[in-house]
């Protein structure tokens, strides 16, 4: 049998790292010798570089609609992952995804306690999230070995069903610059995952306990940069910094109704309620446990509807950006996300 000319390659073999440092500068690249993580991807995309282009094809003069010229005006890289949530993945992606983290070690343990907060622009004296550099080994061949270079967390959602594995998925926008990378590609983290069925969720006023009601459930952060305005003049072909916009965390879940109208009188109340997420994993020393906990210290229900799931009445609890609201009395407004692993930090500069 005569063989193709070439080896197609196969996904699997695909490779990825990544570095819980940031860039010391939006155009500096994240040192080999700080590219040590990688975990588990149940979603790829490989990262795509674009290019924006202009031609003459518009143009009138030629004596014909046709382009016969095109220049090259800017670049763009992005991708999207989605993972099984574990404590890693999960504090890497909320750390550059919110921007500031408070990290203090647990007792004399391994355990690390990671509060991470939306950060304020007014505060910290710039509107720039906080970028890494991602390399990607897609094949063996040398030229498919790059550090995509100043990516940057622009959206998260974590959502379980039931008493499954939560599931997280990432949305990424870089620079649009990559160079060719040598690095050794590190192993796999040892993972702990995070499942619903170690949950434990209270909802409303009088943090009532809602666990065992709960369907499903999902916390989305959106950063909506300002894309657009990464480039100006001097900027070149590469994006030169990306902003943060309008920032939106969205929680919405599904519940059992129960014999009372509980969830509804709140609604058409207008109640201002509390929301609190505590997913726990294994134990990492003593009572310290792999987690990641969400509290919402004030919202409103945009709408509760009543709906049917398998045979059963259920509550479909949804909010937006008018009623996750910031409360000034909170230290953590509008969410304090939580993550406990055994990673000592996030977010130090690559030297």
């Amino acid at each position: 049998m005569t063989l193709p000319g070439y080896e197609a390659q196969r996904i699997e073999a695909m490779q990825w790292a990544y570095s819980v440092k940031k860039q010391s500068d939006y155009d500096t690249v994240v040192l080999d010798a700080d590219l040590t993580q990688s975990h588990p991807i149940r979603e790829v995309s490989i990262g795509q570089i674009t290019k924006e282009l202009r031609s003459d094809r518009e143009t009138i003069g030629k004596g014909h609609e046709y382009a016969t010229s095109v220049r090259e005006v800017a670049r763009d890289t992005r991708f999207t992952r989605a993972f099984d949530g574990s404590s890693d993945i999960l504090g890497w992606l909320f750390a550059f995804g919110c921007g500031k983290v408070q990290s203090t070690q647990q007792g004399a343990t391994t355990a690390y306690l990671h509060k991470f907060t939306l950060f304020d622009p007014a505060v910290e004296a710039t509107s720039q999230l906080p970028v890494t550099t991602v390399v990607e080994q897609i094949t063996s061949a040398a030229a498919l070995k790059r550090a995509l270079m100043s990516m940057a967390v622009t959206g998260i959602t974590v959502s379980a069903e039931g008493f499954e594995h939560l599931s997280v998925s990432a949305d990424f926008i870089g620079s649009g610059q990559a160079v060719a990378s040598t690095l050794s590609m590190p192993e796999l983290v040892a993972a702990s995952y995070l499942s619903s069925n170690a949950a434990t969720i209270t909802l409303g006023d009088a943090a009532e306990d809602i666990t065992t009601r709960i369907r499903s459930w999902s916390v989305a952060l959106a950063n909506n940069p300002k894309e657009g305005r990464g480039y100006f003049p001097s900027s070149g072909l590469y994006r030169g910094r990306l902003e943060v916009g309008a920032r939106t965390v969205i929680p919405s879940l599904v519940v059992d109704l129960s014999a009372d109208s509980d969830l509804l009188d709140d609604f058409l109340a207008n109640t201002e309620i509390a929301l609190d997420i505590l997913c726990e994993g294994d134990v990492i020393s003593g009572s310290y446990k792999h987690s990641i906990r969400f509290v919402f210290p004030d919202l409103q229900y945009q709408a509760v509807l009543i709906e049917e799931d398998e045979g059963m009445l259920t509550y479909a609890l949804s909010f937006d950006e008018n009623t996750v609201l910031y409360d000034s009395g909170s230290a953590d407004p509008p969410v304090k996300v939580e993550v406990v692993n055994t990673v000592p930090a996030y977010l130090e500069a690559s030297a």
